[in-house]
């Protein structure tokens, strides 16, 4: 079997026998570990992170700062800086492609296998996976005008031709909602509100249909009148488009009002994972609940102080024996939780959590 053979599994289905499927996930993430080695020692940025991402829904990852979201993004998209680099672990892309004749024809890639340079995954890149990053006057180019940009995007994708691809970029620019799309064409990012730059990052992201857009925090810097206005915006290209979301954001908030799912990220880790319903409503991790609780009510009556998590987010070099969390759990178990990664625990359908509260068993670290 050649190297290739090995990255990648393609079986075929009935259109039936897919819809049949209990579990249908477009993204699987499997023991994913991205380190950082630098002259301070180990950052173990993500340390055995499993995330299954559904296929046409939006995942939200929430956590404090450093605790890995941003650079789950990036390990998925091969674009971990250095130091930093994937030590071990899956990244499992499941393409899906109908055929004339109607069967569904799927391929499975370990991104992980592929070269963060090689020509298959720079195709994926930006084709089927997109992201919309947080500070877009960063990531857009001001030597170049909005249209450039976004035909550069088409044109590395797509077979089109230049006239076409200018085309396409205004017809983009117009399905986000921006003003006279036309004219923005012409325009350099500096010429623009912070509003209408964001606007352009999402349509250059969606310019090649992906079918996972990934969305660092992306109203971070935008007051809350655009805001809101970019969440719709979001939740209604994901409905006309079908693509699946994968949204990241410390703010609970936003993701109440965007996401269908949610994964709670604490050092490294996926805490807890559940629908958004049950997040809010049943929490279950000790660090869910701390989260949820330091959260702001309006409209509330009660005078008691606004609760905070005790202690502080460790350093990023330092190496926590058991669950992650247990230096500032209310419900630290000692002799227990500082011994053993807690093991994921169904406690509900759709719903785990890594805590010993809920289930008795632990998980021996690899390479930890």
């Amino acid at each position: 079997m050649t190297a290739e053979e090995k990255m990648t599994t393609t079986t075929t289905q009935t259109a039936e026998e897919t819809a049949a499927r209990a579990v249908d996930n477009i993204l699987t993430i499997r023991k994913l570990r991205t380190w950082f080695f630098t002259d301070l020692g180990i950052s173990r940025a993500l340390n055995g992170v499993d995330l299954d991402v559904p296929r046409g829904k939006v995942l939200g990852i929430v956590g404090e700062s450093g605790c890995g979201k941003s650079v789950t993004s990036l390990s998925i998209l091969r674009l971990v800086p250095r130091p930093g680099r994937i030590v071990s672990g899956e990244i499992l892309l499941h393409r899906r492609r109908k055929a004339p004749d109607g069967t569904i024809t799927e391929e499975t890639i370990d991104l992980t296998k592929l070269h963060p340079q090689s020509p298959e995954m720079r195709a994926i890149r930006g084709a089927e996976i997109a992201m919309i990053f947080q500070e877009p006057m960063t990531s857009l180019n001001p030597c170049y005008t909005i249209g450039n940009q976004i035909m550069e995007a088409i044109l590395l994708h797509q077979d089109v031709s230049k006239r076409e691809a200018w085309e396409l970029a205004g017809d983009m620019l117009e399905k986000v909602g921006m003003p006279n799309p036309r004219q923005v064409l012409l325009r350099y990012p500096h010429e623009l509100s912070g509003g209408m730059r964001q606007r352009a990052m999402i349509a250059m992201a969606l310019s090649c249909e992906p079918s996972i857009l990934i969305a660092d925090e992306p109203t971070t810097a935008l007051d809350v009148t655009t805001e809101a206005q970019i969440l719709d915006l979001m939740r209604d290209l994901q409905a006309d488009i079908g693509m699946t979301i994968i949204y990241i954001t410390h703010n609970l908030g936003v993701i109440a009002q965007m996401c269908d799912e949610v994964a709670v990220m604490y050092l490294g880790r996926v805490v807890e994972r559940a629908s958004v319903e049950d997040l809010f409503y049943n929490p279950r991790h000790p660090y869910t609940k701390a989260l949820l609780d330091s959260i702001p009510h309006v409209g509330s009556r009660t005078k008691r102080r606004l609760a905070s998590i005790r202690g502080v987010v460790p350093d990023p070099y330092a190496t926590i024996s058991g669950c992650p969390f247990h230096p500032r759990c209310d419900a630290y178990m000692p002799g227990k939780c500082d011994q053993l990664v807690p093991a994921p625990a169904n406690v509900a359908p759709n719903h785990m959590v890594r805590c010993y509260l809920y289930s008795d068993e632990g998980e021996v670290e690899n390479g930890g």
